[in-house]
């Protein structure tokens, strides 16, 4: 099934946000968040395309958005669009609501459970953590992925452990590439194996 673009009403209808939507078989649906608008990031970027091609080949609806860009209250503001795609999401999808996000998008995504969104699983791809405050940002409970590039210039492996050392997280799953920078280039066929070989663990 192709993909079908959508319009979602944010705010009480008073912004929408342009998406792409594709309905799977498996009942479960995904949210997929982008990089950073104001650096060029969109629903189109490559590593968002890796995601939603990996989860709609194992049966997955997913939706993809564009975040607003501009303005000094963005992150926060993006967060909190993100409560109003997940109930567009479930609107047109029942079952349970997943997230996954790439650099600023992992950390939309993490803003918005903050703000009360309770998905079912995570994906965070290269958690920009020596670039954006992930203070207060705790890791889930529910079943969560993190992959990290070997030699991503935002997020190091120390700035990773270190955000993870608030207590053991039994369900967290992270993946180290190695000789991987932060945009994966080149390494998107191993990062697709990376979030299938963690979705079929979910089944």
């Amino acid at each position: 099934m192709a993909e079908e673009r959508v319009k979602i009403a944010v705010q009480n209808g008073e912004a929408f946000l342009e998406g792409l939507w594709e309905e799977g078989a498996k009942g479960r649906n995904v949210v997929l968040c982008h990089p950073h608008p104001l650096y060029g990031g969109d629903m189109h970027n490559e590593v968002v395309q890796v995601m939603r091609r990996t989860f709609a080949m194992l049966g997955w609806t997913t939706l993809r958005f564009n975040f607003r860009a501009g303005g000094a209250a963005q992150g926060k503001r993006d967060a909190l669009d993100l409560l109003d795609v997940a109930t567009f999401l479930h609107s047109r999808s029942a079952g349970p609501i997943d997230l996954a996000g790439y650099s600023y998008g992992a950390w939309a995504a993490m803003e918005a459970v903050q703000a009360g969104l309770c998905p079912d699983s995570l994906v965070l791809i290269a958690p920009p953590l020596d670039f954006l405050s992930f203070e207060g940002l705790k890791p889930l409970e529910a079943p969560t992925l993190i992959t990290l590039g070997e030699s991503d210039e935002f997020c190091s492996q120390a700035a990773l452990s270190s955000w993870l050392s608030t207590g053991p997280h039994p369900n967290l799953q992270v993946e180290i590439l190695p000789s991987v920078d932060h945009f994966y280039r080149g390494a998107e066929r191993d990062l697709s194996e990376k979030i299938k070989v963690f979705l079929d663990r979910l089944a």
